[in-house]
């Protein structure tokens, strides 16, 4: 299942770019553009342009990752909820508004006061990216989405970030509120509040994160293979005992490293046996390369490593066949597995909830959205310097804006700690273990998988908040 959007979102949002009266920056574009094509919100960009309220560069690209700004989105949302006759043609209400192109939408937001300025109210700062809070924010204020005011003990966003989480715009596991919004994201959430508004979506207040499957009989048999690319991969899938179709279950997917199969992977990973009957677990197998396994091809850029697809391809298919939790996507690795496991974790961030991973390090590219994390690497780490799970650490701290920060948790025999201000959803752990010896014939072996690492990572999987 293409996963519908998980996880985003003072005071404002943005356009997928608008169209300027005066500039041949911009282009009209009725349907696709070229930059668009696997892309999560394409729908909802085609269905915006279709409307007349979003277009692209003269060169035929959307840029769907590029940031927003204050003033595009003033004029999209204007758009979208007023006739442009009532819109008038008002200038120098701010400083810094004139006669722009976007003067005309901001004075009139400011006239309704929905457009509010900084310094004593002097200042639009058009040019601004908009944090995904605040663009939740006005997006519903405009929309006349009623939300509850914020508890004295919360975020003043929460309520916004509660009624895009419930209603399946945004999965508030998928963002951090204040990062910046994107065009694509903003496609969806404009969208979304116009199928509202419309009356073809009706707004609820409790979250549905039941995938596709829930409901069809599973088959006899749990699959094994699939293909991709036209190479048959195989894994091992093992359902729990208790399946039934209309109870959703979590989704555990274990990758092995170079040298060590699935099948030995899922024998001393032990994160299975702690989950008992709690989750399906998908061990997919790399393949061969030289004189190991691999999850990537040489040249791979750290976006687009060879087996996101087939992450990408059996959560969809097991999403579709089965009834799955879509908020407990977890993913779990050792060594290259750990890599992959870390690597996915930044480029997968909108549909994993969580990582557990050991003795790896990361292919850190352009995150896109927090993970829970939980990271093992031994200091003596003969195999993979330790500076390579510290790489790994920090791209987890940097994706979830956690600060440097930390206390000492459980398991101690770990030398765990869990770092301060992360993402409320997104926790991490880091665990430089010394446990040098492995526990399967007591050999000196810095890069092993210690046993209580397993569970120690379901444990942490079970403790995240709702």
């Amino acid at each position: 299942m293409k996963k519908n959007f998980a996880r985003i979102v003072s005071i404002f949002l943005i356009l997928l770019l608008i169209k300027v009266n005066f500039s041949t920056e911009y282009v009209f574009a009725s349907a696709g553009f070229s930059d668009i094509s696997g892309v999560e919100s394409r729908e909802s960009i085609v269905f915006l342009a279709q409307r007349g309220l979003v277009e692209g560069y003269s060169d035929g690209t959307f840029q769907p990752f590029k940031t927003v700004t204050r003033a595009e989105l003033v004029k999209l949302l204007v758009q979208a909820n007023f006739d442009e006759s009532a819109v008038g043609a008002g200038t120098d209400c701010f400083l810094d508004v004139r006669d722009e192109w976007f003067a005309r939408y901001v004075c009139f937001g400011k006239e309704e006061e929905f457009v509010t300025g900084y310094g004593s109210g002097k200042l639009f700062k058009p040019g601004g990216e908009v944090k995904i809070s605040e663009g939740l924010a006005l997006s519903m204020r405009i929309f006349q989405i009623m939300v509850p005011t914020a508890k004295k003990s919360e975020q003043w966003y929460v309520p916004y970030v509660t009624f895009a989480h419930t209603n399946n715009i945004f999965s508030k596991f998928s963002y951090v509120p204040g990062v910046s919004m994107n065009r694509q994201q903003m496609a969806f959430l404009m969208h979304q509040l116009i199928l509202i508004k419309e009356g073809k979506k009706q707004p609820t207040d409790v979250r549905n994160s039941r995938s596709s499957g829930c409901g069809k009989i599973p088959p006899k048999v749990a699959p094994t293979k699939i293909t991709i690319g036209g190479i048959d991969r195989n894994y091992i899938t093992v359902i729990p005992r208790d399946y039934e179709k209309n109870t959703p279950k979590k989704l555990v997917f274990a990758f092995h490293g170079r040298t060590n199969s699935n099948e030995m992977v899922r024998g001393y990973y032990k994160v299975e046996q702690a989950a008992g009957n709690e989750a399906i677990f998908i061990y997919p197998a790399g393949l061969r390369s030289g004189g190991g396994y691999s999850w990537s091809s040489p040249g791979d850029p750290p976006y687009a490593l060879r087996d996101f697809k087939l992450f990408d391809e059996l959560l969809w298919q097991f999403a579709d066949t089965y009834c799955i939790d879509m908020d407990h996507v977890y993913v779990v690795g050792h060594s290259l597995g750990a890599w992959f496991t870390n690597s996915l974790a930044c480029n997968r961030g909108n549909v994993i909830r969580a990582i557990g991973s050991l003795g790896g390090g990361t292919s850190w590219g352009n995150c896109n959205g927090p993970v829970a994390a939980m990271v093992w690497h031994n200091p003596k780490d003969s195999l993979v310097g330790f500076n390579q799970g510290e790489r790994a650490r920090d791209q987890v701290l940097n994706q979830n804006q956690c600060s440097n920060e930390r206390h000492d948790v459980e398991p101690r025999a770990g030398n765990c700690v869990r770092y301060i201000g992360c993402d409320a959803y997104a926790p991490v752990l880091w665990c430089p273990h010394t446990i040098d010896y492995a526990e399967w014939d007591n050999s000196y072996y810095t890069h092993n998988w210690p046993a209580i690492t397993g569970p120690a990572i379901w444990e942490f999987f079970e403790n995240l908040p709702d």
